[in-house]
């Protein structure tokens, strides 16, 4: 009879909270001269899978409801009104208090997560305002900084940046199977050994609330692809069309050289541009020793692409979908942010991955030079 009881009472208690399983609500009052009424807006940031929902602003308030299979950063914004709130959604219950004049920064309650990741941003704001990031940016970006201060800068930029990722270690470690920590997973899976990243997708997997989380599918996708792109497989195989429309493959460009890069860059991409000039000067100097390069660009406007080709005078092969981040050949080599390069031997082997600008000129010609000194025992 006992259980019976406690049973009708926690039946009853969800009856008059109005609270669903497996679902969300967030109920948002928003203060400010003049805002009665208007459309607000729920969305994530995702480009491939991305979700909106819209609700009405009336009297100041505003309710979302529905249910999540993937847990995400989601943000809400209102019509007529400066900046944006943003929450780690999953499925629980959210209050939010806002004023019109600052509305960016709301107080958020609910969420486990939410919770979770306010206190790490919190602690990672803290760690920058520490180091008063805001002003060494600003010094950095003013023209009379000399290239010693910019140096300096650069190394405590690092320093910070190394202790953050000790406060994110920590997160994972004392939340393994948050769905925060899986996107971290999945967003910063290099970083992560390989055997390590197995385990943990198995993790999730065992998991039946993470059963229909698309991250679980990323992660697995991802892992596969790194895994492809390990030194000694295989290059997959790609043809893409030239400026003039012609079809390049690249089978066809490394079986020409000792060494080939395949560069990833784009015309809008400041750091591709300006490295450039200098992976042009390399390219100079050891083409003749058998180093080539294929160009694969993340440029969506083709006119911008063929400008970009003729300004920074680059002469190798260069090819491109045009289709931005899109690109399904940036898929296959798991190609996160640009520039950034892959080195395959003449047989379309990889030889290694992500060699950096400062590395590259050495790393070609010890490759070079290796071959040669394999010839000469021979």
């Amino acid at each position: 009879m006992r259980k019976l009881f406690l049973l009708v009472a926690v039946i009853g208690l969800f009856a008059c909270t109005g609270q669903k399983e497996n679902s969300y609500k967030i109920e948002g009052t928003v203060t400010g001269d003049s805002l009665t009424s208007g459309k607000v807006y729920l969305q994530n940031f995702s480009r491939t899978n991305p979700i909106k929902d819209t609700a009405d602003l009336a009297d100041g308030k505003f309710v979302f409801e529905g249910s999540v299979a993937t847990p995400d950063t989601y943000a809400i914004t209102i019509e007529g009104v400066k900046g944006r709130i943003t929450l780690f959604l999953e499925n629980a219950n959210y209050t939010i208090e806002a004023a019109k004049e600052d509305f960016s920064k709301a107080v958020v309650k609910g969420g486990v997560t939410n919770d979770l990741v306010n206190s790490l941003n919190a602690k990672k704001d803290s760690l920058a305002k520490s180091y008063k990031m805001e002003e060494l940016f600003a010094e950095y970006e003013n023209p009379a900084t000399t290239p010693e201060r910019k140096m300096a800068i650069d190394s405590l930029y690092e320093k910070m940046q190394k202790e953050m990722a000790a406060y994110d270690s920590l997160f994972y470690v004392n939340n393994p199977v948050s769905p925060y920590t899986l996107i971290q997973y999945v967003r910063n899976l290099e970083s992560f050994k390989i055997e390590d990243a197995e385990a943990k997708l198995a993790s999730f997997k065992a998991l039946p609330e993470f059963a229909a989380n698309t991250y679980v599918a990323d992660l697995e996708s991802d892992i596969t692809t790194l895994k492809s792109l390990a030194p000694g497989m295989k290059a997959p195989e790609f043809t893409l069309s030239d400026p003039k429309g012609n079809q390049v493959s690249l089978s066809s460009v490394y079986a020409q050289n000792k060494i080939t890069m395949i560069d990833f860059w784009a015309g809008w991409c400041s750091p591709c541009r300006q490295f450039n000039p200098k992976l042009v000067k390399i390219y100079k100097e050891m083409n003749k020793s058998g180093f080539g390069i294929l160009g694969v660009s993340l440029d969506k406007d083709a006119e911008l692409w063929n400008k970009a080709i003729a300004d920074d005078k680059l002469e190798w092969a260069q090819v491109s979908e045009l289709k931005y981040w899109d690109s399904e050949v940036a898929k296959k080599y798991h190609v996160r942010y640009i520039p950034q390069n892959i080195f395959v031997d003449q047989n379309g082997n990889i030889l290694r991955r992500q060699v950096s600008e400062e590395e590259i000129s050495g790393f070609v010609k010890g490759y070079i030079d290796s071959l040669k000194s394999a010839e000469v025992k021979q």
